[in-house]
């Protein structure tokens, strides 16, 4: 019995030992690699010698050599023997394509085929999903390091141009490239501005003439921001023809006193719904989009002549893109409360910009009243922008809810009666008769038609009837196509 323990011992003491070199042995390897920084260990893989000597040119060893984590996706040199080395002619060039391989943190290969959006040491964002890196497949993953993470990669991650540089680009070889790029306007940033010296009247800063203005872009400003790396669009390219037929559709609204004008009003109608917000790849991209604007644009496939990848986002060449007219041109809404401009001073006058509730609907509304200002036919003008030339059904919501009735020591006061107009143009303009306002009428009503023979400023006249208040939620101006 003493023989068979002493047996089993020996057994069990050989099998810990043999574990134990084999766990030490484990151990050995980890440590290996944990305490390299990551370009010891892209120095270690001979078939990363290529990238060695990059990240050495850019100047980024130094960067992936420091106690900050990094994550470093290295192409073979397999890989980069397709690659172009005459293109990196300065160190700017080496640095945007070193850098495009290099992420600030560690980011280990995920799991899974979710899109990780990870930025680069360049300042673009790329996909990082199971697998890939952008377009290149990762043949090795998560090898972790004392400062972070390599991974190898069989095909090099290309340096894209974001959507506007692209733009600025090509504006030699699409027209709406060009319109687009050349929609550009100074603007004074006092942030910018060499201050000369502080008025001693108004205490503000007196700036030095020239200085503080900058140049910005109309459709940068007003649609989407397109050199914006950390998001991603679709921008819709028509080619000339195809620009040239929606265009011309859209001219007859835009007529001004300039043939120039005409043009750039109405290629900006078309312009302005040529982007939206996201990523669409060719086999995601449905048949209708949705502009920032609510404009539908109508994909049909077949119209595609080609697409380019971008660094935040993919462009599509057309040959056709029939936009639909009433989308183009849409009502126009003009709220009381917003942007007037008053034409009398009436130090007496009780404004209020009153919220309330329609009792219907339950949804609530803004509604500007104007009272006690004792002058004859007062009026407020509202100043409406970039109004397209057009034969317009004209609606307002005006509502009287000043409907108690009041019993004074003088006798009975009824219901406030409101009477007042809309004059489109000029506040003589006759169009439409002065209406007395319904009581407690939340909806539309139609006051007429009005036709705008030029494209521009169209003012409305607000004009109550003897000394009455006035009342008014909005102006909806419905174009008749």
């Amino acid at each position: 019995m003493i023989k068979k323990y002493t047996y089993s011992l020996l057994i069990i003491t050989v099998c810990a030992l043999f574990s134990c070199e084999k766990w030490e042995e484990r151990v050995t390897l980890i440590n290996d690699s944990l305490g390299r920084n990551l370009l010891e260990q892209v120095s270690t893989q001979p078939d990363l010698s290529k990238f060695q000597e990059l990240l050495v040119k850019s100047g980024y060893d130094k960067l992936v050599s420091s106690s900050q984590n990094y994550t470093v996706f290295a192409p073979t040199n397999k890989a980069l023997e397709s690659f172009d080395m005459a293109s990196l002619k300065d160190s700017a060039s080496i640095k945007a394509f070193v850098g495009n391989h290099i992420a600030v943190q560690s980011y280990p290969m995920p799991s899974t085929t979710t899109e990780n959006r990870i930025k680069l040491l360049n300042g673009k964002y790329i996909s990082l999903t199971k697998g890939l890196l952008g377009d290149s497949p990762i043949s090795t993953a998560n090898v972790f390091v004392g400062n972070g993470v390599l991974h190898v990669l069989d095909k090099y991650s290309p340096v894209l141009p974001n959507l506007w540089t692209y733009i600025n680009s090509s504006k030699a070889d699409y027209v709406q490239n060009k319109v687009l790029a050349n929609l550009v306007y100074l603007s004074f940033n006092p942030a910018k501005a060499i201050i000369d010296s502080i008025s001693g009247t108004t205490g503000r800063p007196i700036y030095r003439a020239g200085s503080g203005f900058e140049q910005k872009n109309q459709f940068t400003d007003a649609v989407y921001d397109l050199t914006d790396e950390s998001k991603q669009y679709t921008y819709f390219i028509l080619n000339d023809q195809a620009l040239a037929t929606e265009i011309a559709k859209v001219t007859p609204f835009f007529k001004t006193s300039t043939t120039d004008s005409t043009y750039n009003a109405a290629s900006w109608n078309i312009i302005k719904d040529v982007a939206v917000e996201g990523y669409y790849s060719p086999e995601k991209l449905p048949d209708v989009l949705k502009s920032k604007f609510g404009v539908e644009i109508p994909l049909n496939k077949t119209a595609i002549i080609k697409s380019i990848k971008m660094s935040n986002g993919i462009a599509y060449v057309l040959n056709k893109v029939d936009f639909k007219l009433q989308d183009k041109m849409q009502p126009i809404v003009v709220e009381a409360e917003g942007n007037s401009t008053f034409m009398q001073v009436i130090s007496t006058a009780t404004f209020a910009v009153m919220d309330k509730k329609n009792p219907t609907t339950n949804t609530p509304f803004t509604q500007l009243l104007f009272a006690g200002h004792a002058v004859t036919n007062f009026w407020v003008r509202y100043r409406v922008q970039a109004v397209p030339a057009a034969k317009y059904k004209v609606y307002w919501v005006a509502v009287n809810d000043q409907s108690r009735t009041n019993y004074t020591s003088s006798g009975v006061t009824p219901p406030v009666t409101l009477t007042q107009r809309l004059a489109m143009g000029s506040v003589t303009n006759t169009t439409f008769a002065n209406i007395t306002v319904t009581l407690n009428n939340y909806s539309e009503v139609l006051l007429g038609e009005y036709t705008t023979t030029r494209f521009g400023t169209l003012d409305l006249f607000l004009q109550g009837s003897g000394t009455t208040p006035i009342v008014l939620d909005y102006v909806r101006l419905v174009p008749v196509l």
